[in-house]
């Protein structure tokens, strides 16, 4: 079953009350739409997932989006339906079965909703499945009390069988408020209801992003990793991924890249999964083994990609070696090797005063402590 995806993230913010675009508003340093994007990236790959754009974004915004999809990003249209057309359009690959339509202002959408969505389509005998909830305030209409228990609320994603939603988008005359809206009339529609819950919440105002925040609070985690290797006599000295020219090389059974394995520690520790001799023993086939290709092999067992560091702080401890003009450089190869932003990276160098073995340049050592959200 081939199901394509499509993250609606061109509106105009109208109810935000914001200068900017309630998606590019940043909480704890990332935009909200990013954290939609790595959550909804956890169930589709770039292949499949096609994201509508507002024009005014700027090239850095647009290349911040591009890392999510294959395709190119596709411009909105005057409203909700002109941007699910226009996006339909893009899609060339015909042999899709189901569409799942997504509003980007929904940002932390549950793993449930979408084992719901999945195990239906499965099923493929809906036209339709989408999330719906119960009115639980009382609910009035000029100011006289109606009956709740007729009335729902949907959220997304919603799902449809493609060639269905792209024939009726055609035909549309009267512009619904969601994607649902477009076949809510058809007869004989075959429509799976899931329940909707509390914390698949739509970013609409301002006041919405306190709530988001204590979602977002239960998801941040912290760790902190330490490493220290016995320096001898050497041509470099590995850290952060480069090979920095020293007189000095750190001992190790890998290249003893203390930034890199305190890195791994941290990750780990934030994640509750052991420390880096738990996964890398000493043994053969890791004898001088890059430490990047260890960081690589943690990524995945922590699943990094669906996860924001919103900050990631090393302290390397050298006595001898001056790491000064190192220091952007070992940041900047950080940044790229956790795909994040540099500016959530930060390296701070310093020595021992003499003092014990880091301070006879016998030793090198590097504490790094992160803060990441895990989605």
């Amino acid at each position: 079953m081939k199901i394509a995806c499509i993250v609606l993230a061109s509106g105009n913010s109208t109810r935000f009350k914001n200068s900017k675009s309630k998606l590019l508003y940043k909480v704890y340093g990332v935009p909200i739409i990013e954290y939609t994007l790595k959550n909804i990236t956890k169930f589709f790959s770039k292949d499949s997932l096609y994201i509508t754009i507002s024009k005014k974004l700027t090239k850095k915004e647009k290349d911040l989006l591009s890392k999510y999809t294959n395709h190119n990003l596709i411009n909105g249209g005057r409203n909700r339906f002109e941007s699910l057309r226009n996006a339909i359009n893009n899609i060339k690959n015909c042999s899709y079965d189901y569409l799942l339509i997504h509003d980007a202002a929904r940002p932390l959408t549950p793993y449930l909703i979408f084992e719901k969505l999945f195990k239906n389509i499965k099923k493929n005998k809906y036209d339709c499945i989408v999330p719906k909830t119960k009115v639980e305030d009382t609910l009035r209409r000029n100011n006289i009390t109606v009956k709740r228990s007729i009335y729902s609320t949907y959220q997304t994603p919603q799902v449809f069988k493609f060639n269905l939603i792209k024939k009726n988008l055609k035909n549309l005359k009267k512009i619904p408020t969601d994607d649902f809206g477009i076949l809510e009339r058809k007869k004989n529609l075959k429509i799976k209801y899931i329940d909707g819950v509390k914390e698949n919440i739509k970013i609409t105002t301002i006041n919405d992003i306190n709530i988001f925040k204590l979602l977002v609070n239960k998801k941040i985690k912290f760790g902190n990793g330490f490493d220290i290797h016995k320096l001898k006599k050497g041509k470099y000295l590995a850290l952060g991924g480069l090979k920095i020219k020293s007189n000095f090389q750190a001992i190790g059974y890998s290249d003893g890249d203390v930034v890199i394995h305190s890195i791994i520690d941290a990750l780990l520790g934030a994640n509750n999964k052991g420390d880096i001799g738990t996964y890398f023993p000493s043994l053969k086939k890791y004898k001088n083994i890059s430490s990047v290709i260890l960081l690589d092999e943690i990524k995945k067992i922590i699943k990094l990609d669906n996860s924001i560091i919103s900050n990631l702080d090393c302290t390397i401890i050298c006595q001898k070696i001056r790491l000064e003009k190192y220091k952007k450089l070992i940041r900047k190869n950080i940044s790229s090797l956790m795909k994040c932003d540099e500016k959530h990276i930060n390296v701070k160098a310093k020595t021992a005063d003499n003092i014990g073995i880091l301070g006879k340049s016998k030793a090198v050592a590097c504490w790094t402590t992160i803060k990441i959200t895990n989605l």
